[in-house]
């Protein structure tokens, strides 16, 4: 599960680098949440700023897009990693 701590004017870089790491790692890209606790105090949810089935139907034939994790895989421990648009293929290439 992705969650961005970007106000929301920076999002959209954030989700396109989402998608892409997404893509070269051939993992399933859950909708984001937004940090609401962060210092910009901004209150938007993805909806607020994106249409997500658009979002979804959009990018189908590149990236699986699921709206939430199921609830079996919610429990289960994630790991973390931070999406850096200056990173190269190879940062993400070693995630998988």
């Amino acid at each position: 599960m992705a969650f961005t701590h970007v106000s929301s004017q920076q999002l959209d870089i954030k989700i396109s680098d989402m998608v892409a790491a997404a893509h070269i790692i051939n993992a399933t890209l859950v909708i984001p949440q937004l940090d609401k606790c962060s210092l910009w105090r901004d209150t938007s949810t993805f909806s607020d700023i994106l249409d997500k089935h658009h979002f979804i139907t959009t990018l189908q034939d590149d990236v699986r897009i699921v709206k939430a994790l199921s609830k079996e895989l919610v429990s289960i421990p994630r790991a973390r990693k931070h999406f850096i648009s200056w990173f190269g293929m190879g940062y993400y290439e070693e995630m998988a």
